[in-house]
């Protein structure tokens, strides 16, 4: 007999067959026959659910549990499962749900999915005691009947029940006599007799079959989280303090349970939330490792999953873990910024398409949870997942030398300028941050070098979004963390003109002027003076002297600056119409204001012809024009003016860009002085708000903005 084609599991379920038949010969009455098969016991007291492990509360699983108990009290011809990351309490909700069900009179039976020898040798007593005879299991070993037909035979026949099979990992010790999960015609099918519930890691529909509904098991929230601990420790502190270790926790069910019990012992050191938070400082790997199985450990739970990954063809999947670890735990990483060549090259595979099977297989197991924020695909690596794959890896500079180059090629792969890509900016920076902490040791490893080139990107996009106070903190800390690159590093050397132009743009000038001459020296004495890099940091010293009202000095560094540009680069290219541009600021601030619009106009000419009439700077220099005429008292014009670009700035640059922000001010302004009061009230507290929050309550734009709305 081929036991692979009968049973699927290299003999396993025959086996356990075997077993089955002794079973019911030493049980089996005088007269068994069909319809009478159980050999004496009860399908009432068989299989009995473990519902002693369950806790005292199940926190923060009520919309889950409505929706499985309701599909117990009305099956609804659907088989359900509950996925999802080892360690989040699929079993303790199938148990809840076990406990209800049996409170409520109906029976509830509980079988292992962890091999096919147990689950078939669990069925198939099943099937016995719900009237199948000890014939029947003959014919099932000697291949003549398929066995999961058998217990359905029966199984349909009945009402009010549940079957639960547990910890089915593995979707291929569900197969039987050739028939997958899949098929939904073998151990698993749906039914409208009662309730088939699965728990599993495994949540990829496409294994399971269409008759499948996954219901996908999370973290806990940090409130219920600290319900949690408080439920196992009361003793252990406050609410504060366990919402704090619960979020330290990640809110992970199976951590949060054993700290729970450690806190409540008193033979252990730690007696408080606190002190428990600060032991996992210095003791993470003795505090994690704690309980009686793999399964049970969480240190140790998620390598089950990745082995069983491993063994069943995907190789890659340690590696790509240990590099996902890399960022930011419990924070989501967008899919499309993640670049599959880069990953794959780095994990040693031949090509982005395997690098993906791998994501989609991590993904598929819970081990990375794939989610929607708003339209764009991200995954997420549970923080303790994250922290107990870089506390162990022997490889961790390879692993974060790709991770740095992921971050630096997904930086590289945005626009700064497109206002589309501003979401996609802020969300790298916690994983930027992550990567330079764990990399900021590594003296001449390129992975630093790497992780210090997408902070600075990074942090230049977000002083184009208007995120001034993001770029500020991104840089400043980078500043901090890359000292091993040396002063002259261009990446640190970028960094730190970024911090000189948001300085600046946060209003304070002053601040920002010695910043940015370091970068103009430093860049003099390592590029050149002609260099653009050079001229750029120039360009931003001149803005820095014009916003403290030195006038003379910034109209010799614009000069310096224009005159180099146009050798170098040329009369249109946009760096020296951009020199052009800040130039005619002077006249501005000398009050010689027909000169000013004379040569803003001579700019948006130049730009319009060379860039067009919706590329940004083209629009600054009609906003430009339009402020001008606001100050020469030429209201009309300048209204028609600025309400025509407004939209189209908005569009080009953000809502909340400095810019566009100004034009609304100017705008405003303008209802003041025609007597619309209510209506320029309106707009200025709205604006207000905005400045606030973007330039702080300190800028002097939000003071201005603050004086005007008072004096109404």
């Amino acid at each position: 007999m081929n036991l692979e084609a009968v049973f699927g599991a290299g003999g396993l379920v025959v086996a356990a067959t075997a077993a089955v038949i002794a079973w019911v010969q030493l049980r089996r009455t005088p007269a068994i026959s069909r319809g009478q098969g159980n050999g004496g016991r009860s399908p009432q007291v068989i299989l009995r659910p473990p519902t002693g492990r369950l806790p005292g509360h199940v926190r923060g699983r009520e919309q889950i549990l409505h929706t499985i108990e309701g599909a117990a009290r009305r099956p609804d011809g659907t088989i359900h499962l509950l996925g999802g990351l080892g360690g989040t309490g699929k079993t303790t909700i199938a148990l809840r749900v076990a406990d209800t069900c049996l409170s409520a009179g109906r029976r509830v039976w509980w079988v292992s999915g962890v091999d096919a020898g147990s689950l078939g040798s669990e069925l198939l007593e099943l099937a016995l005691a719900l009237g199948a005879t000890a014939q029947d299991i003959e014919d099932v070993s000697s291949g003549r009947r398929n066995p999961a037909d058998l217990l359905w035979e029966f199984l349909e026949t009945q009402r009010d029940w549940v079957l639960v099979i547990d910890n089915a990992d593995d979707p291929d010790a569900l197969a039987v006599h050739g028939r997958t999960v899949g098929d939904s015609s073998g151990w698993i099918r749906p039914t409208s007799s009662g309730l088939l519930l699965i728990t599993s890691r495994n949540i990829d529909p496409m294994v399971w079959g269409r008759h499948v509904t996954v219901h996908t098991v999370g973290w806990l929230s940090a409130e219920q989280g600290a319900r949690v601990l408080l439920d196992l420790a009361p003793q252990a502190g406050t609410m504060d303090e366990a919402r704090e270790l619960s979020e330290r926790l990640g809110g992970l069910p199976l951590a949060l349970h054993h700290a729970g019990l450690h806190l409540a012992s008193p033979f252990h050191r730690e007696r408080s939330f606190s002190a428990y938070a600060d032991a996992l400082e210095d003791r993470f790997p003795e505090l994690m490792g704690a309980g009686v199985d793999d399964r049970s450990i969480v240190t140790s739970t998620w390598r089950i999953t990745l082995d069983a990954l491993i063994d069943d063809g995907h190789t890659e999947a340690g590696a790509l873990m240990r590099v996902l670890s890399m960022f930011a735990g419990g924070v989501p990483f967008r899919c499309d910024l993640l670049d599959h060549d880069v990953l794959a090259r780095g994990c040693g595979l031949p090509d982005g398409a395997r690098g993906a099977d791998g994501l989609r297989a991590l993904a598929n197991t819970g081990l990375v949870s794939l989610s929607s924020s708003g339209n764009v695909d991200v995954i997420t690596v549970h923080p303790l997942v994250a922290e107990t794959l870089r506390t162990d890896d022997g490889d961790v500079r390879a692993h974060g030398g790709v991770a740095a180059d992921l971050l630096a090629t997904g930086a590289e792969s945005l626009d700064p300028r497109d206002p589309g890509h501003h979401p996609a900016w802020a969300s790298l920076v916690p994983h930027v941050s992550e990567v330079l902490q764990t990399t900021m040791s590594w003296h001449g490893d390129p992975a630093l070098e790497r992780a210090a080139e997408a902070a600075s990107i990074v942090a230049i996009a977000l002083g184009w979004g208007s995120h001034y106070f993001a770029a500020l903190r991104l840089a400043e800390e980078s500043l901090t963390t890359i000292t091993a690159l040396g002063g002259e590093h261009p990446a640190v050397v970028e960094l730190t003109l970024t911090k000189a132009k948001v300085t600046r743009l946060l209003g304070d000038p002053e601040a920002a002027e010695p910043i940015a001459r370091q970068v103009v020296r430093t860049r003099e004495r390592v590029l050149g003076p002609d260099d653009q890099d050079t001229l750029s940091a120039r360009h931003e010293l001149g803005l820095c002297l014009i916003g403290q009202g030195r006038v003379t000095d910034a109209e010799q560094e614009y000069t310096a600056v224009l005159a180099a540009r146009r050798n170098l680069l040329g009369e249109d290219h946009p760096d020296t119409l951009m020199s052009r541009h800040v130039l005619a600021r002077v006249p501005v601030q000398l009050g010689r204001l027909d000169e000013a619009e004379q040569q803003y106009r001579a700019v948006y000419a130049a730009r319009l012809r060379v860039l067009g009439p919706d590329h940004q700077d083209t629009l600054v220099a009609r906003k430009y024009i339009g402020t001008t005429l606001v100050q020469a008292g030429r209201l009309d014009e300048a209204e028609r003016e600025l309400t025509e670009i407004l939209p189209a700035l908005g569009r080009a640059l953000g809502a909340e860009h400095g810019h566009v922000l100004s034009i609304r001010y100017e705008l405003a302004t303008m209802l003041v002085a025609r007597g619309r009061t209510r209506a320029a009230r309106k707009e200025l507290k709205e604006l207000l708000s905005v400045l606030q929050r973007v330039l702080g309550t300190g800028h002097p734009v939000t003071h201005r903005t603050e004086n005007t709305l008072a004096d109404l």
